[in-house]
C-alpha cells in the first residue's frame, strides 16, 4: 500500500512523476473536502467535494468528459449499484478511481499526517 503525506492540506504524492508522465492523456481530479494537490503536479484540478448523493454523478461527469486519466476522492464510498456503473465507466474511458482516506492519529490511527488509499 502506498502512502501520500499530507502537511498543512496539500497532498504530495510519492508517484508525482507517474502524474506528470499520465498528464499528456488527460487531467488528474481530487474531489475533497480538506485535501488539495501539491502546485508542483500538472494536469491537476482540485473540486471541492460535493454532499455525498451528488459524489457519484460527479464522478460519472468526470469519466465520460474524455478529458480526465485519474479521479482521487476523499472518504469515496459508493452504493454497490454506481460501484458496478462507475467501474463499467473506468474500464470504457481508462481512468483510474482511486479512494483516499485521512488517518487521523486522535481517531487512534498509526501515524497522522498521511492518507492511505486502495493503490
Amino acid at each position: 500500500m502506498a502512502t501520500v503525506t499530507q502537511l498543512h492540506n496539500i497532498i504530495e504524492f510519492p508517484v508525482s512523476a507517474n502524474l506528470r508522465a499520465a498528464s499528456h492523456k488527460g487531467w488528474s481530479y481530487l474531489l475533497s473536502s480538506s485535501l488539495a494537490f501539491n502546485k508542483s503536479i500538472d494536469h491537476a484540478i482540485r473540486i471541492q467535494k460535493p454532499n455525498e448523493e451528488m459524489v457519484p454523478q460527479w464522478i460519472r461527469k468526470l469519466i465520460t468528459s474524455g478529458q480526465c486519466s485519474t479521479i482521487y476522492v476523499e472518504d469515496l464510498s459508493l452504493p454497490q449499484h454506481e460501484q458496478v456503473l462507475i467501474k463499467q465507466l473506468c474500464d470504457q474511458y481508462s481512468v483510474s478511481l482511486i479512494g483516499l482516506s485521512v488517518n487521523d492519529k486522535q481517531a487512534g490511527a498509526k501515524a497522522s499526517n498521511v492518507l492511505q488509499g486502495p493503490w
